[in-house]
């Protein structure tokens, strides 16, 4: 779900993840004690010279007595940066979203049309993976999955001075014959990015809405605004999201890392 609100001609808008995987159908056996709900936050500032993307650290599993646990949801490829969350791995690492981003981002093409090709490239998987999962695992569908949010990939560039934004949720739709279906909502800036600034959510976003419809206008050092949006929502939602953040950004100087754990690589 995406929609947006203006803030004295700044936009802020906002994805809010419904559930979060990092399974898919190679481990329907272990899904029970290896599904993570609720444990993301991005914050995502694009400007028309730069994209930056803070994310949390937690992963908080489902069932079973797997402690939550740090893990990275940034990485680049070239001078792009992207960030994941969803039904992003298996526990075998026989299927990896990111290894997906990486074939569509090695492939020619602006930015948007690479997001189309990656669009391509999982979809097959995602909609395999959730048919089993529903099949094998019928309670669990309907309380993770059914009618909700998937997968989400967000991309962003700066390509001829310009700063580009691709942002994907994948969510599960049932027919009413019963067939599963995947819906994309797409944002694709500049074309949706019509203020000076825009500030995307995404995952667990209750407290950093709340503080952002509290602000007359947004500060100037960006950065700083993208770490406070994921403390204040690490604060609010200890359990499921939690520290360190990294933080990623990419601009004509190229791409940065401004915070990043040791688990993060290049």
């Amino acid at each position: 779900m995406m929609g947006h609100f203006a803030v004295d001609q700044i936009c802020h808008a906002f994805t809010r993840v419904t559930s979060v995987v990092r399974l898919t159908a190679a481990a329907i056996a272990m899904l029970v004690a290896t599904l993570p709900v609720h444990a993301t936050t991005l914050a995502v500032i694009r400007t028309p010279d730069q994209v930056i993307i803070a994310a949390d650290s937690l992963l908080v599993w489902y069932g079973g007595d797997r402690r939550p646990q740090l893990t990275c949801k940034l990485d680049t490829h070239d001078d792009v940066i992207y960030a994941t969350a969803g039904l992003v791995a298996s526990p075998e690492n026989d299927f990896n979203v990111r290894t997906f981003v990486d074939m569509a981002l090695a492939t020619p093409g602006t930015l948007a049309e690479r997001a189309q090709v990656l669009e391509r490239l999982l979809e097959g998987r995602l909609l395999g993976t959730l048919t089993r999962i529903r099949h094998e695992l019928p309670r669990l569908f309907a309380e993770q999955l059914e009618s909700g949010f998937v997968l989400n990939i967000t991309l962003g560039a700066v390509r001829d001075q310009v700063a580009q934004l691709e942002m994907r949720d994948f969510y599960a739709e049932t027919d009413p014959d019963g067939t599963l279906q995947l819906r994309v909502a797409r944002v694709s800036c500049p074309r949706d990015c019509p203020q000076p600034t825009e500030v995307f959510g995404v995952g667990e976003t209750s407290a950093m809405m709340q503080y952002l419809g509290t602000l007359p206008q947004l500060p100037a050092e960006l950065p700083g605004l993208a770490e406070r949006l994921v403390r204040i929502e690490i604060a609010d939602r200890p359990v499921l999201v939690g520290p360190p953040v990294d933080m990623l950004r990419t601009s004509d100087a190229g791409v940065e890392w401004l915070q990043r754990k040791p688990s993060c690589t290049d």
